[in-house]
């Protein structure tokens, strides 16, 4: 494999499941209902949705630098997650995630190997920074969404 195939890939298992955290956003939201992901929790303003949907955005910031466009990034910085009005709304979203996940992997697979470490946009830091940091970037959220749902699975209702 090579560096872009490595980070795909990465991008993917942190996703659906196999990565060396041994801890996913797929496993870690099978058990989740619906009410749990829109409870606010003391120590967050985000809830577990809120922070779905915000790297699910960010996954698509990233495509779209890929593809040579430059994104707008909206006010809430895709922390605006839709309505969940229902638990197939949740569901869903669930899945968006997942798709915007793939889809990013397969630009960052395709991407020209020979511009990995120039500006992915001029202004911007290295395709390669753009595609590793979001990796790292799910991984972070993914830390914060396994602590709101252990404190809402612990805490007494």
């Amino acid at each position: 494999m090579n560096i872009k195939q490595h980070i795909a890939h990465h991008l993917v298992e942190v996703h659906r499941g196999g990565n060396w955290t041994d801890v996913s956003i797929t496993d870690t939201l099978k058990d989740v209902s619906r009410q749990q992901a829109l409870t606010i929790t003391p120590f967050s303003p985000n809830s577990i949705a809120m922070l779905l949907h915000h790297i699910t955005y960010w996954n698509r910031i990233v495509a779209l630098r890929g593809q040579n466009i430059e994104p707008e990034i909206n006010e809430q910085n895709g922390m605006n997650a839709p309505a969940l009005n229902s638990g197939e709304d949740w569901e869903e979203l669930k899945q968006d995630n997942i798709h915007s996940a793939e889809e990013l992997a397969t630009i960052i697979e395709g991407y020209d190997i020979g511009s990995l470490y120039n500006p992915i946009l001029p202004g911007h830091s290295s395709a390669y920074k753009n595609f590793q940091g979001q990796v790292e970037h799910v991984h972070y959220h993914l830390g914060q969404i396994v602590m709101i749902k252990k404190y809402i699975l612990d805490t007494p209702s």
